[in-house]
């Protein structure tokens, strides 16, 4: 059968997709993926083991040590390669450059049930995403914008000036 369409843009939704265009805050670093961090999950700061490279980037994580902060959430570029050696993978291969978002309105995937204005948690010895009460342990300073249930695409946002995001390691 031939193809009848061609979509000039990706489809709405994808997570780690920014929801309006030109209208994030990225990390001031450029950070490298330690090969588990994922589009449209939370990325912490790994210090770096070593260097090929006459620059020492920062490293991002899927996790962290107890009491870390988010970096920010790795948003999905389509200027990057991602190789899928396990089908449906959405994980940026170690040394992969990350788009590392601040701030922003983005697509997640809901882990669970979500409800407009609670707050994103992310525990950082787990990298898994939750929803709660502003000012709960491990608040990422992001905000759910549209209710949804467990595994719905769902919209979150950080414009505030609610959260201070981790310092590059190696800098």
């Amino acid at each position: 059968m031939l193809q009848k369409t061609v979509n000039l843009y990706p489809a709405i939704g994808i997570p780690g997709q920014q929801v309006a265009f030109n209208q994030a805050v990225y990390t001031p670093h450029n950070y490298l993926s330690d090969g588990t961090v994922a589009c449209g999950t939370f990325a912490f700061a790994k210090a770096a083991t070593s260097s090929t490279t006459a620059v020492q980037f920062p490293i991002a994580s899927a996790k962290g040590a107890a009491g870390d902060k988010v970096v920010g959430l790795v948003e999905r570029t389509f200027t990057a390669s991602l190789p899928s050696y396990d089908e449906g993978t959405d994980i940026y291969p170690e040394g992969a450059e990350l788009t590392i978002a601040e701030r922003g309105d983005y697509y997640i995937v809901a882990p669970a049930a979500a409800t407009v204005g609670q707050s994103v948690l992310c525990d950082p010895t787990t990298g898994n995403i939750t929803f709660g009460a502003a000012g709960a342990a491990n608040d990422t300073g992001w905000v759910v914008r549209t209710a949804g249930a467990k595994d719905d695409t769902i919209i979150i946002s950080n414009h505030g000036l609610s959260i201070t995001p981790a310092a590059a390691s190696g800098n």
